[in-house]
């Protein structure tokens, strides 16, 4: 697992709930994941206010399950790499996987999804770890 992430705690998470939680203790600052309608094409927005962190789903263009989940896992990779180095442009928005550092951040939500996935049931682990062949 990335350094980012094991630094975090991520490596011992055992859902994207406990996920989040580990990132606020990061942060030091609660973190509130909440469903809204965010538009054509927007899945995930991370907000950093001053006093706390919002992610928004968007919940009509994402299944629930493991595809929430994942999003929410790309929202909390932003998260950390904001601790780590300071937050991305205000507005930053992706719409592909063009950009080497959406490319990294995604890459790092599959790791911390099989992570996961790894921390479960045996049922749980097969079924979730088929996701991401």
């Amino acid at each position: 697992m990335d350094d980012l992430l094991r630094g975090a705690g991520l490596d011992r998470a055992r859902s994207i709930e406990e996920a989040c939680r580990l990132v606020a203790a990061v942060r030091g600052r609660p973190l509130e994941v909440v469903e809204g309608d965010l538009g054509p094409g927007v899945t995930g927005l991370w907000l950093a206010f001053p006093d706390r962190d919002l992610v928004l789903v968007d919940a009509r263009q994402t299944l629930p399950g493991q595809h929430r989940d994942h999003v929410v896992a790309h929202e909390l990779v932003h998260v950390l790499d904001a601790a780590a180095s300071g937050p991305p442009p205000a507005g930053a928005c992706r719409d592909g996987y063009d950009d080497p550092a959406e490319r990294r951040v995604e890459r790092l939500a599959s790791e911390l999804m099989i992570s996961i996935a790894s921390h479960g049931s045996s049922a749980s682990r097969l079924t979730s770890l088929e996701l991401y062949r």
